[in-house]
């Protein structure tokens, strides 16, 4: 789940990135073309100031293809391009005309030597053309310099807003998993610390009030033989050591719920993963509601195989595998150990099988590309389990029943 929603985040950040890059690319062409055509309408009246020939045509035709081809040739050939139309206007000081146009491409390029070229037409043209023509063509090549500066400040300030805006959007975005992340451990160990809670009361009611319990049941059938001859005092004696066999029974069936309900194999299998200290780890979880004898088996058999990789072998990688099938329940624990170990069977190998066969299941080791473990526990446990809670449940009540008859009678 995580992984999901780490690869959506990821999505959405290229998906906004990539809008924002083309929104700026065609705000910024828009701009510059709408530059482009106010300069080009400012150049026009300039014909009217002087005898129109046919080389105005030429400079007009090829000051606008000039003008387009910088806006979609490559960048070094840009320069090159604009160097031909300011070769023509040296010698041709009719192009003074159009000359804005560009110097207006001229002053976006970043190197400033290149822009003082564009005022050597300018210097020819107060020679050859009329001054009308030549002061005009500087105030509008003045005019054109400010607003390619202009322009080019504002797309520079509006490409640093968007990545600005994409950054914090980025930030919100990672801010926004590493609480989901946050949240979802929070959850984690506070189930954990339930399940946990849930054992300690049932160890302690077992340890404390059971034991109370079983010294109270002991007392009153001493007494019971102590006043054997006085049939009324023994048989209140006996009344309460009833009574205290019922609320026995009521606590054993109390404490084994609450110690099978304290048990979380998926949660406490991955609390085992991560704290085994092997770099690598996987769980594979197939299984629903493992009865509790399975469950309490299969974690003792997940720590000890953890242990043993993580102190006997150069394993990299671990898994565990649970899974549920028709007649059975399954556990594979796998490492990727490089060499094949001396299987000696020790005591935590012995006591893994030795848990196994109490629950009539298998228990086998091997080596298959690492160290594998495989355990089997038949289904039947369940059953039986279930069973044993049950008849726990209804045996209070059906004790209450029988004493509350014989009281009957006795009346």
């Amino acid at each position: 789940m995580r992984t999901v929603i780490a690869v959506h985040d990821k999505c959405h950040e290229f998906v906004t990135l990539g809008r924002s890059l083309i929104f700026c690319q065609y705000n910024e062409i828009m701009n510059r073309i709408t530059d482009k055509l106010i300069i080009f309408l400012c150049c026009v009246p300039a014909l009217l100031l002087t005898s129109f020939v046919g080389t105005y045509v030429v400079a007009f035709l090829l000051s606008i293809a000039v003008a387009s081809l910088y806006e979609i040739i490559s960048s070094r050939w840009r320069f090159i391009v604009l160097l031909l139309f300011l070769a023509f206007a040296v010698f041709i000081p009719a192009f003074v005309v159009f000359l804005p146009l560009i110097v207006y491409d001229l002053f976006r390029e970043k190197q400033v030597l290149f822009r003082a070229i564009g005022a050597i037409p300018l210097i020819i043209a107060f020679s050859s053309e009329p001054l009308v023509i030549g002061a005009y063509s500087t105030l509008l090549v003045v005019v054109a310099a400010m607003l390619s500066l202009r322009t080019t400040r504002m797309e520079l300030e509006r490409s640093e807003h968007l990545l600005l805006r994409d950054t914090l959007r980025e930030m919100s975005l990672t801010l926004e998993s590493k609480n989901r992340e946050l949240q979802t451990a929070q959850d984690y160990e506070v189930r954990l610390a339930t399940l946990n809670e849930r054992a300690r009361i049932a160890r302690e009611i077992h340890d404390n009030v059971g034991h109370l319990l079983t010294r109270a049941i002991m007392q009153t059938e001493a007494l019971q033989v102590v006043h054997a001859e006085d049939e009324r005092v023994r048989r209140d004696f006996s009344d309460v050591g009833t009574t205290l066999h019922e609320a026995m029974n009521t606590v054993r069936a109390s404490v084994h719920d609450l110690y099978d309900d304290a048990l979380d194999v998926h949660m406490q299998a991955e609390y085992a993963l991560a704290g085994c200290g092997i770099t690598e780890t996987r769980l594979i979880y197939e299984a629903d509601d493992l009865p509790a004898a399975i469950g309490y088996c299969f974690m003792a058999i997940i720590h000890e195989a953890l242990s043993n990789a993580a102190r006997h072998s150069d394993a990299t990688m671990v898994e565990v595998n649970i899974k549920e099938y028709p007649g059975l329940f399954q556990l594979v624990v796998q490492d990727n150990g490089s060499s094949q170990p001396v299987i000696n069977a020790g005591m935590g190998l012995r006591t893994m099988e030795d848990r196994v066969r109490v629950l009539g299941g298998v228990f086998r080791t091997e080596y298959r590309q690492g160290f594998r473990v495989f355990v089997s526990a038949p289904r039947k446990i369940e059953a039986s389990t279930n069973g044993e809670r049950s008849k726990r449940r209804e045996a209070a009540p059906a004790d209450r029943m029988a004493r509350m008859a014989d009281t009957k009678e006795e009346l």
